[in-house]
């Protein structure tokens, strides 16, 4: 972005998955990270459905990402803990010195009670996964907002903000939950989490902050792969690469409107 500094990423979820894709991806394309999950180490990660050990961790994506070229710090980030965001976002700014060019906000509560019917979960099912993929997304959002409108402008920008959305906010699946379809809370929270982009960009816009939903479509992740549960996205599932081309291809295209809904596949 200029002749004497990589421009900077901050990619959450990113220790396995579509996160971990995006994150490489950038890596590949001359961006310097920051990645944020809970999955520290590998081996200590498992699928919230069966509890059965996942691959992936923040150290190991770490290390690929630094095979490509990049430098990269790694950052806990748990969504539940909602009185840590402003600490994980203070972390993330200091490591990039500062300035933080793009934001992709990607991780989401994984938790019990996203293979039932709604009127099946617990209480605390709803409040977790409002909490992790809606409260916590506008929160953290916010104080990374807040920094990156005090930057410099850089080819006309002050900084990116990318949401990692899904076509479950605005479609009603062909059949419910267990039957190849999502549960009706996970759909409700990305309803609202859909919105976040683009109101951003109408209401930031004219001050340098760019941003988009880019929706991945079915993905076969790992912890897809390891779910029974979620044998129908397996089935249809493109790696998780893809959507790392689409964050780079947004990034490098500034033809796509402001606050525009993208399609990954």
């Amino acid at each position: 972005m200029t002749a004497n500094r990589r421009p900077t990423a901050l990619v959450t979820g990113a220790s396995r998955g579509v996160g971990k894709g995006i994150a490489l991806s950038l890596a590949e394309h001359g961006y310097d990270l920051v990645i944020t999950a809970r999955t520290v180490t590998e081996g200590s990660g498992s699928s919230p459905e069966t509890g059965a050990p996942l691959e992936g961790s923040l150290e190991r994506t770490m290390q690929e990402a630094k095979d490509r070229g990049a430098m990269c710090r790694c950052v806990v980030m748990d969504l539940l803990d909602l009185d840590s965001l402003e600490h994980v976002a203070g972390e993330a700014l200091a490591a990039t010195d500062g300035r933080l060019d793009v934001l992709v906000n990607n991780a989401i509560y994984a938790g019990p009670g996203n293979d039932r019917l709604f009127g099946d979960i617990d209480r605390d099912d709803i409040i977790n996964r409002v909490t992790g993929n809606l409260t916590a997304q506008l929160l953290f959002t916010q104080t990374i907002l807040n920094a990156m409108i005090h930057q410099d402008l850089v080819n006309g920008l002050r900084g990116t903000i990318i949401n990692i959305t899904s076509g479950a906010g605005q479609h009603t699946p062909p059949a419910p939950v267990g039957k190849g379809g999502w549960p009706l809370t996970y759909a409700a929270t990305k309803a609202g989490f859909h919105r976040i982009a683009d109101m951003l960009a109408l209401e930031y816009g004219a001050s340098g902050i760019r941003a988009c939903n880019i929706n991945p479509g079915f993905i076969a992740t790992e912890r897809v792969l390891a779910s029974e549960a979620l044998k129908f996205v397996a089935d249809q599932g493109a790696p998780p690469s893809v959507v790392g081309d689409a964050v780079v291809g947004f990034l490098n295209d500034p033809s796509i409107k402001n606050g525009s809904y993208l399609q990954a596949q």
